[in-house]
């Protein structure tokens, strides 16, 4: 998961699919704040919140979670 942070990845997946920070966190059951460290790889998600971080991503990587999105 770091690597994804570290690359961009993460971030960018969220951003296809035209997701907040705010909903993302919402989602993953934290602050804003800290999916941005996650984003960032300041911070690695861990316990419950990296399950629903990377299911959330997996979620949103999908082709028709970025067609679906709000336009």
């Amino acid at each position: 998961m770091r690597a994804d942070a570290l690359s961009g990845q993460a971030r960018q997946t969220r951003l296809n699919a035209r997701v907040s920070l705010s909903e993302l966190a919402g989602l993953c059951g934290v602050d804003p704040s800290t999916v941005w460290r996650w984003e960032q790889g300041i911070r690695v998600p861990r316990g419950e919140a990296a399950l629903r971080y990377a299911q959330a991503l997996e979620v949103l990587a999908r082709p028709q979670a970025q067609t679906d999105a709000r336009p």
